[in-house]
């Protein structure tokens, strides 16, 4: 008997394969992606933490003091969050002031649960 001509029973490739789940029409995967890879860094986990517990803006000089980083190494990571959308800057003069978001985590969470 050829190997080739044997057919064996039970059920076909298309319906083997077929997913049982579809992917969610309002899937945002690249929002979520850059949300979470903003946040695939400790130190804006930490820094993020600090703006959202504060009340009000944070002034980067008090960022810069707090985690005892070069001004550089903060605008970087800060551009990041911003980019990301979680984190708002307005500018005072020379200084910048940060908060966070409306509900940055909204999409975050709604995809985690």
């Amino acid at each position: 008997m050829n190997p080739s001509s044997l057919t064996l029973p039970g059920p076909s490739a298309a319906t083997c394969c077929a997913p049982a789940v579809g992917v969610a029409p309002t899937l945002d995967a690249d929002r979520i992606a850059t949300v979470a890879k903003a946040l695939s860094e400790p130190l804006r986990v930490r820094i993020l933490d600090v703006l959202r517990r504060s009340p009000e803006a944070v002034c980067q000089c008090e960022l810069i003091a707090l985690f005892d980083i070069k001004q550089s190494l903060l605008s970087h990571h800060m551009r990041k969050l911003v980019d990301a959308g979680l984190v708002d800057v307005e500018r005072r003069h020379k200084w910048a002031f940060y908060s966070v978001t409306d509900d940055p985590f909204q999409e975050l969470t709604a995809w985690l649960s």
